[in-house]
């Protein structure tokens, strides 16, 4: 099977099963059609109200989620600039400290004393501070000043030019924040000028990592953070999402901007950020989208329970008031089906005055007023139908009739009028066929023996001027039909099809094959023909006599509305007509 066969077995196999739910629920009792009614009924709004009020839930569990990562940020993002605040406050008192301007300004000394000085003032003064503040790596002046570097503390400015945040320094008296991830290391660099000259340079080298811990400290494996500066240039950048491929070590990559970042997280995240108040760093704090949906779910996953709960219970209440409200109507319909079944007892009653009881008492009142007249016209009546009845089975005693046709066959014989005795044998078997021992439903094989009679007679009125052909399945011989379906169709064909056709080859063509689980009987003819608005009128236009629509209606009344007659025709061309009834099997399903 090719795709477009495939596709069309598939189309053709929905309107079936759309056809069967229909019959399903259409013979469903009206008790279980009212209990469907009331319960979608009742879960249509309250599935509605449960969405709604669950996208409201999720709508304020996600606000929520952001209100929080907002919050924590910038909580972290105090945390952090309190401790920038102090070592800024810390550079602004070592800025203004007569110490360090005395040590700025005196430029010709020697080296012993200055060596003394240094050791005496300048050391305590920029050491002192780490043992208090233990993420100050250290304290360095640069000064124009000063001429051979002492220790680590004091520098002569032009080695100024050696250090990796002196590149990119603004000619700015404001404190500069410099972060190298790679060294692991935060600076903050204070200028001090004279005279618009540049003639000193405060620098306190902080620990990277102690700066940045309380934005470490809130990061789990469905969260992250970033800190960038203004230009965007990423400070710190650390994740515990698996799946979520930024970089392998926070402090190496440096390639990449926040901007950058940004594009990729939100891809899968929600962020959030702030912006610092003691220097121009932007704080990133970012979450999983699946752990806010977690949330969802697990809010979701609390009221399933009680969706459950509300199902039941309108199941419960459906099932109560429809059997409530059907009752009586199921008491009314055993009842009648008694008095079809031949009781005339009525066993149900209703004090009621709605519809339903209004209908128990018509019946009521029906059913009396049917005794009454049974009683006063079943002695006379019966037995005059009894008399008219068998006076009509003497009239039409097949028995008679055959051995009349009998008795012209012998003499046809006797006189050698062979053409005589043929037809008489051909009505013979058309009446046997036909009456079938007063039997309304045939085989189709039956039904086949009655046409090649009926054509054979026709053949011989007709001179032999037309021809059969016969197209049987085998398989469908034994399936029952009703009697004198056929001979109507055949007539038709013959009558307005071949007879009105002046020259030519005449034929007729009957075909009798299964189809699923129906039996198809097609008559075509080649004679004149008609256009097909027309022949559709034929199974709705009542003719004089048995035409095609009293077979339609006799097949669609005995099968239902998808079986019966279909008429196919064109001028010229000739006309079919395909009669579909179900086989013996599907008599039940209908």
């Amino acid at each position: 099977m090719n795709i477009t066969e495939a596709v069309r077995s598939h189309t053709g196999k929905e309107p079936e099963r759309m056809n069967r739910l229909r019959k399903i629920f259409k013979n469903m009792k009206y008790r279980h059609k009212l209990t469907i009614l009331l319960v979608v009924t009742s879960l249509v709004p309250m599935t509605v109200l449960a969405l709604y009020s669950h996208s409201r839930q999720s709508t304020m569990v996600r606000s929520s989620e952001l209100e929080d990562m907002q919050s924590i940020m910038e909580q972290t993002k105090e945390s952090i600039d309190s401790q920038t605040a102090v070592y800024a406050s810390l550079l602004n008192y070592l800025t203004y400290s007569p110490d360090i301007e005395e040590i700025i300004k005196e430029k010709n000394i020697d080296n012993y004393t200055a060596y003394e000085k240094y050791t005496e003032i300048a050391d305590p003064l920029l050491s002192v501070p780490k043992s208090y503040h233990d993420a100050i790596n250290r304290i360095q002046l640069f000064a124009d000043s000063i001429q051979v570097e002492h220790e680590y503390t004091l520098v002569p400015l032009d080695k100024m030019q050696e250090e990796w945040w002196s590149e990119g320094l603004k000619d700015d008296v404001r404190i500069q924040w410099k972060v190298d991830r790679t060294r692991g290391e935060v600076v903050a660099v204070r200028m001090i000028y004279a005279q618009q000259k540049l003639n000193a340079v405060l620098c306190i080298s902080l620990d990277y990592d102690k700066i940045f811990q309380p934005l470490t400290n809130i990061l789990t494996d469905e969260n992250g953070g970033i800190i960038a500066d203004q230009d965007g240039n990423v400070l710190y950048n650390k994740t515990g999402l698996k799946e979520l491929k930024l970089s392998d070590d926070n402090k190496k990559d440096t390639s990449q901007t926040a901007d950058k970042l940004l594009s990729k997280i939100s891809q899968t995240c929600t962020w959030t950020q702030t912006e610092s108040e003691e220097n121009d760093w932007v704080f990133y704090f970012y979450k999983s989208q699946d752990a806010i949906s977690g949330s969802v779910r697990r809010i979701l996953l609390e009221e399933i329970p009680l969706i459950i709960a509300c199902g039941f219970i309108i199941l419960f209440l459906g099932l109560s008031f429809s059997r409530i409200f059907t009752r009586k109507i199921e008491e009314l319909t055993k009842n009648m089906d008694q008095v079809n079944h031949g009781s005339r007892e009525v066993t149900v009653s209703s004090d009621s005055e709605d519809e339903v009881g209004i209908l128990i008492n018509s019946f009521h009142n029906m059913m009396d007023e049917i005794n009454r007249l049974i009683d006063e016209v079943y002695v006379n009546k019966i037995a005059l139908k009894e008399y008219e009845l068998k006076a009509l089975q003497a009239q039409i005693n097949p028995h008679f009739l055959y051995n009349t046709l009998s008795m012209m066959n012998w003499m046809a014989i006797r006189s050698n009028q062979m053409e005589i005795s043929k037809v008489t044998l051909a009505l013979s078997t058309f009446y046997r066929t036909a009456l079938s021992k007063g039997e309304d439903v045939v085989t189709v094989e039956n039904c086949i023996q009655n046409m090649q009679a009926y054509l054979e007679i026709q053949l011989t009125m007709h001179d032999n001027n037309f021809s059969v052909d016969w197209d049987i399945d085998p398989t469908i011989k034994n399936e029952k039909m009703p009697k004198l379906l056929l001979q109507p169709v055949v007539e038709n064909a013959i009558e307005h099809g071949i007879d009105e056709k002046e020259d030519g080859d005449k034929k007729i063509f009957l075909s009798f094959r299964g189809n699923g689980d129906d039996v198809v009987i097609t008559v075509r003819d080649n004679g004149m023909g008609m256009p097909q608005e027309k022949a559709e009128t034929l199974v709705t236009y009542q003719a004089k006599g048995y035409g095609l629509k009293n077979v339609n209606d006799r097949i669609r009344i005995l099968y239902g509305e998808n079986y019966g007659i279909r008429i196919l025709s064109a001028p010229d061309e000739g006309t079919t007509v395909m009669m579909r009834f179900p086989k013996e099997g599907r008599k039940d399903e209908v």
